[in-house]
């Protein structure tokens, strides 16, 4: 009997971990697809109109527009077609000067937004020197 409880729990466990690891590799998964469309399809100083061509393309999506004076402008996108909403979800996008420049994830307080790509930022020399 102490046997078969034995064998009982290594399968259950086998089983938790599995599904485990099957749920990792499907969020990573996620997270690929997303970086891709949003960091390599979407080309850092195109519009808002070539922004929405390309993730029309991508699938279904509703979308809120908050625009501000200087040429700045945030959309919500959503997915709402079952592949578009696996594959992308949901996100913001940011447009300085009316040119696209970050993709990001924005929650309920100002401090958790979670950076998919900025192309805002200045990236740092790749030699690590600087010119006298």
């Amino acid at each position: 009997m102490k046997k078969y409880m034995l064998i009982l729990t290594i399968i259950g466990l086998l089983i938790v971990l599995f599904g485990a690891a099957y749920l990792l590799v499907r969020h990573q998964i996620f997270l690929q697809q997303r970086h891709h469309l949003l960091c390599e399809e979407l080309k850092p100083g195109v519009s808002k109109d070539e922004v929405l061509n390309v993730l029309n393309q991508a699938g279904t999506f509703t979308v809120n527009e908050a625009e501000w004076l200087g040429g700045l402008i945030e959309l919500d996108i959503n997915f709402t077609d079952p592949k578009g909403r696996e594959q992308y979800g949901a996100f913001d996008l940011g447009f300085s000067d009316y040119k696209y420049d970050r993709a990001y994830i924005s929650g309920f307080e100002r401090e958790s937004i979670e950076v998919i790509c900025d192309f805002s930022q200045a990236t740092p020399s790749v030699t690590g020197t600087s010119k006298p």
